[in-house]
């Protein structure tokens, strides 16, 4: 299974999901999505501009690390959370995000393949 038909899977399910929940705890699912997200644009509009550089640089390299291993664990594709979206979104957040990321991709661990990342970011 590809990661589009995984996509489409996991958002037929999450339909079915919702559709067989009452009608208060809908409402209740919603708000804490709605929470979510206004907890995810507070950090990227009020905290995250307050960061040093060396605290971005090791806020990319924790969230790089954990979201390639979970793809890899996952589906077995280390570089499937990296897509042209992943990248407009982090330049969008982050003018310096390409210097941050090569100084990431030197202190993963491991061998980065930037030919495969590159793949992914183009499309």
């Amino acid at each position: 299974m590809n990661l589009e038909e995984l996509n489409k899977k996991i958002e037929k399910e999450y339909n079915e999901y919702l559709s067989g929940l009452g009608s208060s705890k809908k409402v209740n699912h919603l708000k804490e999505i709605q929470e979510f997200d206004n907890s995810m644009n507070k950090f990227w509009k009020e905290k995250y501009p307050k960061m040093s550089f060396d605290e971005k640089k090791k806020y990319w390299l924790a969230s790089t690390h954990k979201g390639m291993r979970t793809q890899g664990e996952a589906l077995g594709d280390e570089y499937s959370e990296f897509s042209k979206g992943w990248y407009d979104f982090a330049k969008e957040h982050e003018p310096d995000f390409d210097e941050i990321f090569d100084y990431v991709t030197k202190h993963l661990g491991f061998e980065f393949d930037w030919e495969e990342y590159s793949k992914r970011i183009e499309n």
